[in-house]
């Protein structure tokens, strides 16, 4: 009996053993299926955190550079963020670019997009651009700012307004290193308070040099009280803001209305406030409504004052009358038709009875054969040789 008892003790001993490694293996068990859950619990609400966007109300977004110079800094009413963080929808934007520490843009935009983690902003309907250093201002309904580049790409109906000048185009570039803007497609250009017009495809403003450089076919336009007095067309030209000055170059037109005048040749300097044109290369005037040219190698032409200074091979061709007139120098008189020629003087005439003027000076009309030539160191009258009509 005693020795029943003790082996019945240790199966009970046994068995309660047995049950208590089954119960830590089953404890075991579940904590370790708990931790796991736990785990895969935090990593999904992890991922929920992730793929959340960002959303923030009347915010003030910045970004610097490595040097932690700062970039941009601009506010808004609202930023939407993906979930990466590399792109946010702005709404209501306004807001400062720098360069090198330096304000170079003041901007402002109903809608605008950040993309690659700030290394590009977007800025869209209602784009308004300023530049402190300069007073200019563009405005259109899209642009991309590049901070890496210093280059603002304007697009959609670029206007661009300065105290001295207003543009409008289909695109531009503005770089703020350089302060130019490239203006590209149907450029209108006016300066001098609408006096004068600008008309071309391709053009460079350099804002601090007060230059502006077209390199394709260009129409000038000059008005007074509204009213057109002259028109230019040439390939090239530079539009020097600060000393009234145009500088133009290749197939050249020039037309004056009044006085009636056209310049023809391929290089020059036109003051288009005060009207005065000049002329280094071989230069031809036509005033138009008598038939009169007037050729030489240089000209200063002053359509203030109706006044043509011809100089270098100067020929004169009247062709009412059929008579010419060859000097060193020729000052003309557009309205009057006067003349005073200088210098190895030669008049011909070539109606009946043809003849022939030789002296040092000449003075009178062309367009009536009004001329008289003298030697100017004896002031006498030279003689005519007349060449009567072959029977």
């Amino acid at each position: 009996m005693k020795q029943y008892q003790k082996v019945h003790r240790k199966q009970l001993w046994l068995r309660i053993w047995l049950h208590r490694g089954i119960l830590l293996l089953l404890l075991s068990l579940v904590a370790c299926q708990s931790g796991r859950q736990a785990s895969q619990n935090l990593d999904t609400s992890k991922e929920t955190r992730d793929e959340t966007n960002l959303s923030l109300q009347n915010a003030t977004l910045e970004q610097s550079n490595a040097q932690g110079q700062i970039l941009w800094k601009i506010q808004v009413d609202q930023a939407d963020y993906t979930p990466d963080r590399q792109k946010a929808d702005l709404t209501a934007v306004k807001g400062d670019i720098f360069q090198d520490g330096t304000l170079v843009l003041k901007v402002k935009a109903d809608y605008g997009q950040i993309q690659r983690d700030g290394a590009e902003i977007f800025l869209k309907d209602n784009v308004v651009a300023f530049d402190p250093r300069n007073k200019a201002v563009m405005r259109s309904e899209e642009v991309e700012w590049r901070p890496q580049d210093s280059l603002l790409i304007v697009r959609k109906n670029v206007r661009g307004s300065h105290p001295q000048l207003e543009a409008s185009a289909n695109e531009g570039k503005y770089d703020t290193s350089q302060q130019k803007l490239e203006l590209t497609g149907k450029i209108k250009a006016t300066s001098e308070q609408r006096r004068l017009q600008l008309k071309t495809e391709h053009l460079v403003w350099d804002i601090p040099k007060q230059k502006i450089i077209g390199d394709r076919l260009l129409d000038l336009i000059r008005f007074e009280n509204k009213i057109i007095t002259d028109k230019l067309k040439a390939n090239r030209a530079t539009v020097l803001l600060d000393k009234k000055q145009i500088i133009v170059k290749d197939n050249i037109e020039y037309k004056s209305l009044k006085p009636p005048l056209q310049v023809a040749t391929n290089e020059i300097l036109w003051h288009y406030q005060t009207r005065q044109v000049y002329s280094s290369q071989p230069v031809k005037l036509i005033q138009y409504q008598e038939n009169v040219t007037v050729t030489g190698n240089q000209a200063h032409v002053n359509l203030k004052d109706n006044i043509a200074y011809l100089k270098g091979g100067v020929q004169g061709v009247s062709q009412r009358n059929d008579s010419q007139l060859y000097a060193n120098n020729l000052t003309w008189n557009i309205v009057a038709q006067t003349i005073e020629a200088i210098g190895n003087v030669i008049y011909e005439q070539n109606q009946n009875p043809k003849f022939n003027l030789t002296g040092e000076k000449a003075v009178g009309t062309l367009i009536d054969n009004n001329i008289v030539v003298t030697n100017s160191d004896r002031q006498q009258r030279v003689v005519t040789e007349i060449f009567p009509e072959s029977p």
